[in-house]
């Protein structure tokens, strides 16, 4: 006869290391909190992918002269591995304060009035000479700082004009980072001319014509230097362009003695600009409990339809049982090792369920088969044991297959730095551990001994 091992006899040994290790955890929880990502917290964040490297100490200057000493900045690998991705977070949404240069009588209250219409928030407004600012006290979108400059155009004869100078928006705090990093690190080329006076017109149409890209020429008079730029921050060059660039200036400006001398290679990217106000993090946060909650009782509600000939009710309360254990096991992941709770938690959480709950289907099939194959002549503790033992190494080869890719995953991706995937994959892989431990060690055993005590109180 096969050997089998006694799943039953040892559920409370399998109970008790379940129970140690989310105390443990929860105690961490308690003494360390719960780091929360910008899209549940709230705050606003920027994203600068580069194609060559940076000085990472001067990136960090830049973003804390742009948004203050509170900003947190990160750096990592893209998706692709071979870029650099540099990422800043402020917790808190930077003040939308508008600027405006005026010309003509303005009424203060008037512009408050409307300011407040539009932002939908209380605004201080203040002139100072032909200087107007409008302070809203509240999160401002680019489209609120278009519709007051609309309410504010007046076509009547003598009517106050508004020409915004500044706005501080997530936009405009984007856009000027990147002219920052552009102008530090982005791509160029530079070439000595003994020329004092250069026609960059002519410089310009010659490399476009050469490269066959738009690109900007600038000369310094005083250092007797052309630079050539790319138009778009985000266009490569390489070594070819270089040879190109001073082929057509050395045959546009024969006379010009154009030698080139440096050259960088750093194409610049806005990967993303966003803000989250922190009432909507929140929102999405809870929105994101009550789907996994709504996910908990639909599956509970199917194995109990669908195991009802095996005391339905109790099978599908015990394979919940077990999705709890499995969200809390993933959710201790995040708070243990630090990582920011973001949309990856939601994505794993959903994963886990799905397999977990597919192990734990698999043994009741297998006791219901088992309960209509052998009858009253094994107890249920028996039918159960055996039910598990037959499919132990089903669930095993699902598990570790399974498994094997993701830390394959979270390897490759920790190698070349991409945090984003880390974020995903090491958690999926603790938390396919903790599905089947929950769904062979914990929900059917468990399960067994209630079933077994109510079979007894009703004498059967």
């Amino acid at each position: 006869m096969k050997k089998t091992f006694d799943f039953i006899g040892k559920r409370k040994l399998f109970l008790i290391i379940a129970a140690a290790i989310l105390v443990a955890g929860l105690i961490v929880n308690v003494v360390l909190g719960t780091e929360l990502d910008i899209n549940f917290k709230g705050g606003a964040i920027f994203s600068y992918s580069f194609t060559g490297d940076v000085d990472r100490d001067a990136v960090t200057d830049i973003a804390k002269a742009h948004l203050g000493d509170k900003v947190s900045v990160s750096f990592s690998n893209d998706v692709s591995g071979a870029n650099t991705q540099t990422t800043f977070t402020l917790v808190d949404v930077p003040s939308t304060v508008l600027t405006y240069t005026v010309t003509g009588t303005v009424d203060a209250d008037a512009v408050k009035a409307k300011a407040e219409e539009i932002f939908g928030c209380e605004t201080l407004v203040s002139l100072d000479g032909t200087t107007l600012t409008v302070d809203p006290q509240g999160v401002v979108t680019d489209t609120m700082v278009t519709d007051l400059g609309t309410a504010l155009a007046g076509t009547e004869e003598g009517a106050p004009t508004y020409t915004l100078t500044s706005s501080n928006t997530i936009k405009e705090l984007a856009d000027a980072m990147m002219k920052d990093l552009v102008e530090q690190f982005g791509t160029k080329v530079t070439l000595k001319t003994t020329a004092s006076e250069i026609d960059t017109a002519a410089a310009t149409t010659a490399v476009k014509d050469k490269l066959m890209a738009d690109v900007t020429v600038t000369f310094d008079k005083d250092a007797k230097t052309l630079t050539v730029a790319p138009a778009a921050p985000a266009q490569a060059m390489d070594e070819k362009s270089v040879s190109l660039i001073t082929e057509a200036l050395q045959e546009a400006l024969p006379d010009a003695g154009i030698e080139q001398t440096a050259a960088t290679f750093n194409a610049i990217t806005l990967v993303t600009s966003n803000s989250v106000k922190a009432t909507v993090g929140k929102g999405f946060f809870i929105k994101c409990l009550v789907a996994m909650v709504l996910g908990g009782i639909f599956l509970t509600l199917y194995i109990g339809i669908r195991f009802r000939k095996i005391g339905g009710v109790s099978a599908a309360l015990f394979a919940t049982f077990a999705l709890i254990h499995d969200v809390l096991i993933a959710y201790l992941v995040y708070v243990v090792f630090r990582i920011p709770l973001d949309d990856n938690f939601m994505a794993v959480v959903l994963t886990i369920l799905g397999y977990s709950i597919n192990g734990t289907i698999v043994i009741y099939d297998r006791i219901r088969e088992n309960e209509r194959k052998f009858g009253d002549s094994l107890s249920l503790e028996e039918t159960v044991n055996r039910s598990i033992n037959e499919t132990v190494t089903r669930n095993v080869f699902t598990s570790l297959s399974t498994f094997i890719a993701i830390v394959a995953i979270a390897v490759v991706a920790k190698i070349n730095g991409l945090d984003s995937i880390i974020s995903f994959a090491f958690p999926m892989a603790v938390g396919i551990i903790a599905g089947f431990y929950s769904s062979v060690l914990l929900s059917s055993p468990m399960w067994a001994w209630w079933r077994t005590r109510k079979l007894k109180k009703q004498g059967k």
